[in-house]
């Protein structure tokens, strides 16, 4: 799993607005920004999701909207030792698309649904996958 997480992790503070989010979301080019108090823990996550969600469908103005109104929490882990199905299940599991990676109690990432679909796509054979499939297929109409 440590091949695919994204390593840089950005933040902002949870006083700050939602456009402030977006801004730097757009000029990092990324999805998320981890959130922090006052002593620079980390207390939760705003996504373009949340962005979207809650501030643009909602008709509000950005940037009267502040980072702690809109953020998702609790933040939901997995150990850098992990399996990705194990990743992909606490994803679903939690209906997450940001999942952060620990080592220890060290923040060492971020994995996302985008960093798991480009890599799947990347590592799978898809006619290996296809053909697995039709075999079972075929056992289950032969068992039936």
């Amino acid at each position: 799993m440590n091949k695919i997480v994204t390593h840089k992790l950005e933040a902002i503070h949870l006083h700050e607005t939602a456009q402030e989010a977006a801004k730097k979301m757009k000029h990092k080019d990324i999805g998320s920004l981890l959130v922090v108090d006052e002593s620079d823990v980390h207390i939760g996550i705003v996504t373009e999701k949340d962005l979207v969600s809650k501030v643009c469908i909602q008709n509000k103005k950005s940037t009267e909207v502040l980072v702690n109104d809109i953020m998702s929490s609790p933040l939901v882990y997995i150990d850098y030792k992990a399996t990705l199905e194990d990743a992909a299940k606490k994803m679903v599991d939690n209906k997450i698309q940001h999942l952060l990676v620990k080592n220890a109690n060290t923040l060492i990432g971020i994995l996302t649904t985008s960093d798991l679909s480009t890599y799947l796509r990347q590592n799978i054979d898809l006619d290996e996958v296809n053909a697995s499939i039709l075999e079972s297929l075929m056992e289950q109409e032969k068992a039936g």
